[in-house]
């Protein structure tokens, strides 16, 4: 099992502003227990309670839950995107939003992010009580977002990459560096360097980019080569500067040699 005390997470869904069914969450819960190869057969049990019209679909607290397993169970990441994934190919339930299965253009998923999740750990002060939770809790919101991104073959709604040069963003372009942003920039580059080069080759904008938005890149807003490389430049600065720590320092030199021998592949 995991090292995270589910009773105590359990119990904290209950006190949510909208709490999960009784059925909802030992649903989740026997997803949670149950092994990485049963994923398909829980996602088919918890996938049947939200296949309604939207206007009575409860599928928005479902999302709550699955997004605070996200942020505190980090034994769990892997496999709460194969839940996802499995969700968004599940066959039911055509012909209750239309021709389409219904979880396939995954409802309401994009939207919570945005709205609940996206901006929930800008800026982290190191000298917050929770400062230390909430860095895994970026960490692994990240990490499971990078996961669908590479898997997402052309499921618009499973790209994330703009949220990835949101991340990417915030790790590189801002001085003083903050070794919880490159932390938590690490998943992408890990899982996803290929589809962020192939993305930033085709130009365009980048989606949460303000006027106000403070960065070191300079004017030139949006997607391009030059950024990427701009942003391998600084995880190789990094990973010479003794001012972050030795983990820090070792992620930053892995990724940028990895987006260095994604450059050289796309030669």
């Amino acid at each position: 099992m995991t090292s995270e005390d589910l009773d105590a997470w359990t119990a904290a869904q209950k006190k949510l502003p909208r709490p999960p069914s009784d059925e909802e969450l030992a649903a989740f819960r026997e997803f949670l227990v149950a092994p990485e190869s049963d994923v398909w057969l829980h996602a088919k049990k918890i996938g049947a309670l939200y296949i309604k019209p939207l206007e009575k679909s409860r599928v928005d607290i479902f999302w709550f839950v699955l997004g605070n397993a996200v942020n505190n169970l980090t034994s769990q990441n892997d496999k709460l995107a194969e839940l996802v994934l499995k969700l968004q190919r599940l066959p039911d339930g055509k012909g209750v939003l239309g021709p389409k299965p219904w979880w396939s253009d995954l409802p309401c998923f994009n939207n919570f992010w945005t709205e609940w999740m996206q901006f929930q750990f800008d800026d982290l002060p190191e000298s917050s009580r929770d400062f230390e939770t909430n860095q895994q809790a970026n960490i692994n919101r990240n990490a499971f977002l990078a996961k669908l991104t590479a898997r997402m073959d052309n499921v618009v709604d499973l790209d994330q990459r703009e949220r990835g040069g949101q991340t990417l963003k915030q790790a590189l372009e801002r001085t003083p560096v903050s070794e919880a942003n490159i932390l938590a920039a690490e998943p992408w580059i890990t899982y996803c360097a290929d589809s962020l080069y192939e993305r930033s080759l085709q130009g365009g904008p980048m989606s949460w980019e303000h006027a106000h938005n403070g960065t070191n890149w300079g004017t030139q807003k949006g997607w391009s080569k030059a950024r990427w490389q701009y942003w391998r430049k600084r995880f190789q600065e990094i990973s010479n500067t003794i001012k972050v720590k030795e983990e820090v320092r070792n992620v930053a030199k892995e990724c940028a040699e990895r987006m260095e021998a994604v450059e050289k592949d796309k030669v």
